[in-house]
């Protein structure tokens, strides 16, 4: 039995909609200025950049744009939009905010429009967390309510060879962008490391106001040291699973200003995800809650609508080893019932008390 609201039809589509038409503004910042579109080769894959024009006998940093799709050659070929473009985006953005679909807080949207602007989410940056949640309700078509989607920091991530293959970086670096939003901003030292950055965070009355972490997948053994992202301009803190949160990203739209084009975990590896960090928090916490109910609604969506997709991400994350498997059955555990049983562990009996897995053979 269903137990999400559907967001209605018109929604979903005045949602698709305005991200393309963000992404595309998003390409069109960078070619005002001029130049050409170039592909290159990379490891057998074909990547678009933007070559800027020559200024004063110097040619600027290509910009990278993205792989070579249907998608990115439109935009290239559509490099023009008007004021009046902007102001449509606008009023579908406030149309959608009405309509009861999650937006940011003033500062969050803030400071991810500035993140945009300054390249990160072309760059592959993507955006994790509750904002991220906030992008499936109209993507995927349902009603979240604000205490699940509700949030009050930035997270993103990036794969550290995905920053260095990329070949360009946001200007300006990554403590000055935030600075740009709000001067109070400022980096918070590793204790492992003081010379790299472990968070940036607005502070006052002895604590951290509001946070913008930076994340990257942990790899090998654990580690706290940070890493640094060149892409970004900036260090990020190493974190298991994270790998499994970030592959394949798909593009997003964050419901602030004229909207903000970002990039997204596909939403089965974020629900997927959520089991895993729920399992490595303090049983009952507040975040430990919060991780459940947002895995717990996107579930129930994407069993009902994407469920092949659901179940891909579901095996994939089981066959990466013993102790992702225990990772994610702790988080399962705290699942309601009836989501335990859209997403059952490949072991479990049915109701009937027979192995599901003889069901498949």
């Amino acid at each position: 039995m269903r137990t999400f609201q559907r967001l209605p039809v018109a929604m979903q589509t005045v949602y698709a909609e305005l991200a393309d038409r963000a992404w595309s503004g998003s390409f069109r910042e960078i070619m005002d200025a001029g130049g050409t579109p170039h592909k290159r080769v990379v490891k057998g894959r074909e990547y678009w950049y933007w070559h800027p024009a020559t200024c004063k006998g110097h040619r600027p940093t290509a910009r990278y744009l993205g792989p070579d799709t249907p998608e990115i050659r439109r935009r290239i070929e559509a490099r023009v939009e008007h004021a009046e473009a902007r102001k449509d985006r606008i009023a579908m953005v406030r149309a959608l905010r009405a309509g009861g679909v999650p937006a940011p807080d003033g500062l969050s949207g803030n400071v991810l429009a500035a993140l945009a602007d300054a390249g990160a989410f072309r760059l592959r940056a993507v955006l994790v967390g509750s904002l991220a949640f906030q992008c499936y309700a109209p993507m995927l078509g349902f009603r979240a309510p604000g205490t699940v989607a509700r949030t009050g920091d930035v997270d993103i991530g990036q794969f550290p060879a995905i920053s260095i293959a990329v070949g360009d970086r946001i200007e300006p670096d990554l403590l000055s962008v935030l600075k740009g939003v709000d001067p109070a901003f400022e980096a918070v030292p590793s204790p492992f490391d003081p010379r790299r950055t472990l968070r940036y965070a607005i502070r006052g009355g002895g604590e951290e106001r509001f946070v913008v972490d930076v994340l990257a997948p942990m790899r090998g053994p654990t580690q706290d040291r940070p890493v640094h992202l060149p892409a970004l301009e900036g260090d990020a803190q190493p974190l298991r699973f994270l790998d499994f949160l970030l592959y394949q990203e798909i593009e997003a739209l964050v419901l602030h200003g004229t909207g903000i084009p970002v990039k997204a975990p596909a939403p089965e590896r974020f629900a997927v995800h959520k089991l895993l960090v729920a399992a490595r928090r303090p049983a009952g916490r507040a975040k430990a809650r919060k991780d459940l109910e947002q895995a717990a609604l996107l579930v129930r969506v994407l069993a009902s609508d994407r469920p092949e997709e659901l179940q891909e991400a579901w095996e994939e994350m089981r066959a990466r080893g013993p102790a992702w498997r225990k990772a994610a059955d702790r988080g399962w555990k705290g699942l309601p019932p009836d989501v335990q049983d859209l997403l059952p562990l490949p072991d479990a009996p049915d109701k009937s008390g027979n192995d599901a897995s003889q069901h498949r053979k």
